[in-house]
């Protein structure tokens, strides 16, 4: 088995060390791709499904992934010259995810099934204590002490638990109410038949229960239960992960550390301050 005698990206020409102008391509990738969120794994896929092997003969692995993200002298230095600036690898540092499987902080584990974007909502990582980052739109991570993130999502949820009445639901589109208002006459006039139909008027009596059902809507629904399930919730202290994972559904990171909650109605809420 061959061995490669330089590192990935460069050659040797003219008696010096240039960069390799596909093989430096491809380092730019790995890197960018790793900071999106790409594992060793897809990586190798990619780079695999091109022309360019790690070495001839050689197709890639995780192992040459991880190798090329650990190697320090593609930021230049010495006979190197630079391919990516160092804080492509300072991103890729940080963007390592956090596969020791130890939590300081047992809370963090719920929270990090409900972590979402601030920006786009989609599902971010911890990639290590501290730090999380969502591969769509953010190229470094947004930094929140464990302590703190748990911290703001208690008193968002101990906001929520004193004052209940903050929950709201969307009101009913007009649409909606003349509905309702419909089903109302269609029962009146049941009942107001000089010949009185027991069966029928039920059946409308049925039909208007029916449509205000209908014209509730989920978001509606949701905000009942969030006011029934926060006035029964017992205080205490910390965060009351249970409560957590019962009314929210996403606890939103921004880029600058701050912390919201999405709750299941579809309600944002926003970090109190102090």
């Amino acid at each position: 088995m061959t061995n490669r005698k330089l590192p990935f990206g460069y050659c040797l020409r003219d008696g010096q060390v240039r960069e390799e102008e596909q093989e430096a391509g491809l380092v730019r990738h790995i890197f960018r791709r790793y900071t999106e969120g790409a594992s060793y794994g897809k990586l190798a896929d990619e780079l695999n499904a091109t022309s360019c092997p790690y070495a001839p003969g050689r197709p890639w692995n995780k192992n040459m992934v991880a190798r090329v993200l650990q190697d320090s002298r593609y930021i230049g230095g010495g006979a190197y010259p630079q391919i990516i600036p160092p804080e492509s690898v300072q991103r890729a540092v940080a963007a390592k995810p956090d596969v020791s499987g130890k939590l300081n902080r047992a809370e963090i584990k719920d929270i990090r099934v409900l972590a979402r974007c601030a920006r786009c909502h989609g599902p971010m990582r911890r990639t290590r204590q501290n730090y999380w980052l969502c591969p769509h739109c953010m190229t470094i991570p947004a930094k929140i002490r464990d302590e703190n993130l748990i911290l703001c999502v208690g008193r968002l949820l101990r906001s929520l638990r004193e004052h209940p009445e903050a929950i709201t639901s969307a009101p009913a589109a007009d649409g909606e109410s003349e509905a309702v208002q419909a089903a109302q006459e269609r029962l009146a006039q049941e009942l107001e038949r000089a010949e009185f139909d027991e069966a029928a008027a039920k059946a409308q009596a049925i039909a208007l229960a029916s449509t205000r059902f209908d014209v509730l809507g989920s978001g509606d629904y949701e905000a009942m239960r969030l006011i029934h399930l926060l006035g029964s919730a017992e205080p205490g202290k910390g965060l009351d992960t249970a409560l957590l994972r019962q009314v929210a559904a996403a606890v939103l990171i921004h880029p600058s550390g701050a912390v919201s909650l999405k709750l299941k109605n579809g309600q944002m809420l926003a970090s109190p301050a102090g």
